[in-house]
């Protein structure tokens, strides 16, 4: 993006925190044309312009995306969406139910008014992508390894080993300019099915109603959601009671044994695979 002067701070060393098993899910539809944009741009980068400059693998895997809508209202919103890809060049499908039945057979169509299909969608290995990146950023004379000692409130910079960083900063490392910056983290999870027979070359699945997620994970499935009640951080000791309670709509474990752990939410009818 040409940004120059930027500090990233992390705490032991890159990836170490959250971004290692991040989902690594790029949609390339979204309803703001500036994002559209920018997804366009990072999927280059992602899936041939590091790997040109640095011979690192993001593990970019070109699988494709599916949407699903399971009312009218989400079909008409997907519908838009193929619009606005066509203006920039991104490739998508409406899909009818018999369609998405022909793309993706393990998928229960029954209750579904249609899909969104992105062939060019995919996924990519978050630790390997923080490793190209950061063998790029080096190439272009960035620095690592410079543990933060203290704060400047003068300069509003943060102290460092070899010098002294200006930038924004989460909440621990607030604490020492005495701010307090409104940004916490919250508990996640997801779930790991075991092997699926027929589920390699699948799309990933969407489903926007339900806030879930289904990322293909080379002959399994990672299973996420986004939760409506989050439970801050500090808070958390272990995963939640009333999270180990939402169990309607498991997939049948008669087709798809899952490692489901402490963790289990709800999947829609045509996530039950």
């Amino acid at each position: 993006m040409g940004v120059t002067n930027i500090v990233l701070l992390e705490r032991d060393r890159l990836t170490s925190g959250t971004t290692w098993h991040t989902a690594g899910l790029l949609w390339q539809l979204r309803p703001s044309d500036v994002e559209v944009e920018l997804l366009a741009h990072t999927r280059e980068v992602v899936s041939r312009d590091l790997e040109q400059e640095t011979g690192l693998h993001t593990g970019w895997i070109q699988n494709g995306g599916l949407f699903i809508a399971s009312n009218k209202q989400r079909l008409d919103e997907y519908k838009r969406l193929m619009s606005l890809g066509k203006v920039y060049g991104v490739e998508s499908y409406v899909l009818s139910p018999a369609e998405t039945k022909d793309l993706y057979p393990l998928m229960n169509v029954d209750d579904l008014y249609g899909t969104l299909y992105v062939p060019k969608d995919g996924t990519m290995d978050p630790a390997g992508t923080c490793t190209t990146l950061a063998r790029a950023a080096s190439a272009r004379g960035a620095l690592d390894s410079f543990p933060v000692q203290g704060s400047d409130q003068d300069s509003a910079g943060l102290q460092a080993g070899h010098g002294s960083f200006q930038s924004a900063w989460a909440q621990i490392l607030g604490r020492m300019a005495g701010v307090r910056v409104p940004l916490v983290a919250m508990h996640h999870a997801y779930v790991v099915t075991e092997r699926i027979e027929g589920i390699q070359n699948m799309p990933n699945v969407r489903d926007h109603d339900a806030s879930v997620y289904l990322r293909l994970q080379g002959d399994a499935l990672s299973v996420g959601g986004y939760e409506s009640n989050p439970i801050f951080w500090e808070e958390v000791s272990g995963i939640p009671r009333k999270e180990k309670a939402r169990c309607r709509g498991k997939p049948s474990t008669e087709k798809v044994g899952c490692v489901w752990g402490r963790f289990v939410f709800s999947l829609p009818p045509s996530l039950r695979l």
